[in-house]
């Protein structure tokens, strides 16, 4: 089971890049951090993504 931080959900926009320091910081500490914030991913996005996409914008 994952240890989640209390009251996670209630985190704004304005706290994302508080909470990602933190996690670059405990991370550095040799912490086992699963990173869910901000940033690019390290793979590229599923073509079925991307076809669903393409149709949404052409569909309006």
């Amino acid at each position: 089971m994952l240890d989640t931080i209390s009251g996670f959900d209630r985190i704004g926009e304005e706290n994302a890049f508080a909470v990602l320091a933190r996690a670059g910081e405990l991370a550095a500490d040799g912490k086992d951090v699963i990173n869910l914030g901000i940033g690019q991913p390290d793979f590229p996005t599923p073509e079925n993504i991307v076809e669903a996409a393409v149709k949404a914008l052409r569909d309006g």
